[in-house]
């Protein structure tokens, strides 16, 4: 617990740059994640368009949206952490107040920090293992499992991350800790 304390109080400039830093890497996932569901979008497109006008669809087309939904799914996870837009069931935290609300928190981040870092090292092992063999998919062209297989470590890491520095955000808020 001095660590956290130790962070807030070398002021809150260390806090505002791990948050520029955060910032700048949660944007970046959105906007990878974003460029994947625009480019899954327009290849469905062309590809329905190629099949009924010409009656040529892209090959692979099925398998290529394939490895772009992990991109969609996993990279904005953090974002939507620290925007407050995931989905959160509050039915009873909702009536929590001060010091019982604050370990509440604490107890969900730790259970999601668990969680998460969990499945970010094993999809780490999972992506590494398909990396090393260079292992393809079964389609028509020539695709690599494992570049749809990085958008899970990439985005559970983040999301991990995202879930200590709200931890610290707690800690360093000013009304949870005058209740000390």
């Amino acid at each position: 617990m001095m660590f956290f304390y130790a962070v807030v109080k070398d002021g809150a400039m260390s806090l505002i740059k791990i948050e520029n830093i955060l910032q700048k890497f949660r944007l970046a996932l959105v906007a990878l994640s974003g460029a994947a569901l625009i480019c899954m979008v327009l290849m469905i497109t062309l590809d329905v368009f190629l099949r009924f006008v010409f009656n040529a669809p892209l090959p692979a087309s099925l398998e290529m949206s394939q490895l772009f939904e992990p991109h969609v799914v996993f990279l904005p996870m953090a974002f939507a952490l620290a925007t407050g837009s995931h989905v959160r069931v509050s039915l009873f935290t909702q009536h929590f107040r001060g010091r019982i609300r604050k370990w509440v928190e604490i107890f969900d981040f730790s259970i999601a920090l668990i969680f998460f870092g969990l499945f970010f090292y094993w999809g780490w092992l999972h992506f590494w293992a398909s990396f090393k063999i260079n292992e393809i998919m079964l389609a028509s062209i020539k695709l690599y499992w494992w570049t749809g297989k990085l958008a899970m470590p990439l985005g559970l890491c983040l999301i991990t991350v995202e879930c200590l520095y709200q931890m610290v955000l707690i800690f360093a808020r000013p009304a949870a800790n005058k209740a000390l």
